[in-house]
């Protein structure tokens, strides 16, 4: 591709709630639109759109854009976008890089708030027991941590601070994931979860992760075991979760991520005993917008510099849904 073909594409933002934010830190360098959609972008601007920037999209959506070369998305995951109807040939850019502090942070903040019993303080305090307690340490504690991608390596640098001990799991365990005490691969994955007191989940979807994390790996944790996921829904088996908790196998559970999101009023989730719902935010933070600019800038450079695109994926494309 030649460089001067980026020299000033015109970008789509379509992003309900980041584009007001996004455009000015755009403005600049391309000629930017935004819109809710891509739907309600008119038909003859949509000819016109050399990259997009966004995240979700309906099935068939990406199509409504006929010489779309780029889709740069604010998130991680790249899943949805053969039902979206990815052109082959697109460019796919991800912000990959822009929430691992935060999601970090939030899965030990999690792992905290289980272990220290802080979710109990909401009851009132005249109805609770002084001095009473059933916190415990995460300091000297083993915590398996699945998948050791950006995330989950920056979780183990966390932990290790803080005095745990860390298995991490890769998908052969053939390279030591740096502040590990072990390094292993999914073949060994119950095995380690045998030897470890907590675990946390970082995976992505992808092949191979589906229900990596499921019965036989939640009935070798011991009872005192928590589990905190912030990777995809789809990595851990949600009813043998809900079954080992309901019957104290587990301490208890947090979740950030769903396999319906948002998540309905009537979902079994509400109701599992010692598991926190949470509304998938652990990548949130005051910086996001710039940090997403900034990555999509990046990624211009390198194109405008006949380089491939540095957050370049790969998409796997569904034939039945393309």
């Amino acid at each position: 591709m030649n460089a001067t073909d980026w020299s000033r594409p015109r970008v789509l933002v379509a992003h309900p709630k980041m584009a007001p934010k996004l455009v000015p830190y755009l403005d600049a360098e391309v000629s930017v639109l935004s819109a809710e959609s891509i739907a309600d972008l008119p038909e003859d601007l949509r000819a016109g759109v050399d990259a997009l920037v966004g995240y979700h999209f309906p099935p068939g959506g990406l199509a409504r854009l006929p010489n779309l070369r780029w889709l740069h998305l604010t998130g991680t995951g790249t899943e949805h976008l053969s039902a979206a109807g990815l052109p082959p040939g697109v460019l796919v850019t991800n912000s990959a890089r822009v929430p691992v502090e935060s999601v970090a942070e939030y899965a030990v903040s999690a792992l905290l708030m289980l272990l220290k019993d802080f979710t109990t303080l909401s009851e009132r305090p005249q109805h609770r027991p002084w001095y009473a307690s059933s916190a415990s340490m995460l300091h000297g504690s083993t915590v398996l941590v699945v998948g050791a991608g950006r995330i989950g390596r920056a979780v183990v640098r966390r932990l290790a601070a803080l005095g745990a001990r860390c298995i991490a799991v890769t998908r052969t365990g053939a390279v030591r994931v740096a502040g590990a005490d072990r390094t292993v691969g999914v073949a060994g994955l119950a095995e380690a979860a045998a030897r470890a007191d907590h675990i946390v989940c970082c995976l992505p979807e992808a092949p191979g992760t589906a229900d990596l994390v499921d019965k036989d790996v939640l009935a070798v944790l011991s009872p005192h075991a928590v589990l905190v996921n912030v990777g995809r829904a789809s990595t851990v088996d949600d009813t043998a979760l809900y079954e080992a908790l309901r019957s104290r196998a587990l301490r208890s559970a947090f979740l950030d991520v769903h396999r319906v999101e948002p998540l309905p009023s009537d979902d079994p989730a509400w109701t599992v005993p010692n598991l926190v719902v949470s509304p998938h935010c652990a990548f949130a933070f005051p910086g996001e917008a710039a940090a997403v600019g900034q990555a999509f800038l990046d990624n211009l450079s390198d194109l405008r510099a006949g380089r491939l695109p540095r957050d370049l994926v790969t998409v796997h494309h569904d034939k039945e849904a393309s």
